[in-house]
């Protein structure tokens, strides 16, 4: 029973990531949109039938991507090979624009990526009147070595559901849908323990130089900007905020 619900629980989880990678590529479609020239409305209207089109599909592929890579992971001998090969075509075929918002850590997204999720999720959250939160780690003095270990240690413990950026080196920024102030400070803490106890940190980082900035919505605010300047600035340090478009 234990495993049939924590198969279940997985599996909303996939169906997440597949709705939130779906509504980054309609907004980023949306983007596109905005670029067109007056006068090209039936020709944009067609391209971006087309990118909707490519989205839906896509949202399949990644929902096969995530049941794939799960069962790679629970299989053994030539199955797993096999499945294996499978993904490793999936994944050289995924999307040109979904790549260039991925950061070099598995399983984490850019600043870009995070900002762009971070709106859709926070467009979500308003709608459906849900918490949202996110959290921002930074080292004193910067180490992008150790910040790498940081997204790594986060995408490890942390669910499928929540979202993990890395801001160039700096930083490592964590969103939580559904996630109040106090489920957050869980969060932090288990990718704090996990960090400091990880083999490759030891010795190397005390806890005093991981510093932490969390902000929540509606409470500190209701526009992407101002979450990531709030948790920016309770984190204190150095800043990850430049060249990320904040919005709001």
């Amino acid at each position: 029973m234990k495993a049939e619900k924590a198969a279940a629980q997985d599996l909303r989880a996939i169906a997440a990531n597949t709705a939130r990678d779906l509504a980054l590529s309609l907004r980023l479609a949306s983007l596109r949109m905005e670029n067109f020239e007056p006068g090209q409305g039936k020709n944009a209207a067609r391209e971006l039938a087309e990118q909707l089109s490519a989205s839906a599909r896509r949202a399949v592929e990644l929902y096969y991507l995530e049941s794939l890579t799960q069962a790679v992971a629970a299989s053994e001998g030539p199955l797993r090979l096999r499945r294996e090969s499978q993904l490793g075509w999936l994944r050289q075929d995924e999307s040109l624009e979904i790549q260039k918002l991925r950061s070099d850590v598995p399983g984490c997204y850019n600043k870009l990526g995070f900002a762009l999720l971070l709106e859709c999720e926070l467009e979500r959250a308003r709608r459906r009147r849900l918490p949202l939160s996110l959290a921002l780690f930074k080292l004193e003095p910067p180490d992008e070595e150790l910040i790498l270990e940081v997204a790594k240690q986060g995408r490890d413990c942390c669910r499928l559901l929540d979202v993990l950026g890395t801001f160039d080196g700096s930083g490592v920024g964590m969103l939580l849908p559904d996630t109040g102030p106090e489920g957050t400070q869980v969060a932090v803490q288990r990718v704090v323990s996990s960090f400091l106890s990880a083999r490759e940190v030891a010795g190397r980082c005390s806890p005093e130089r991981l510093r932490v900035g969390v902000a929540s919505h509606p409470g500190d605010g209701t526009e992407p900007g101002a979450l990531l300047r709030r948790a920016d600035e309770r984190a204190g340090g150095y800043s990850l905020l430049e060249g990320v478009d904040t919005g709001g």
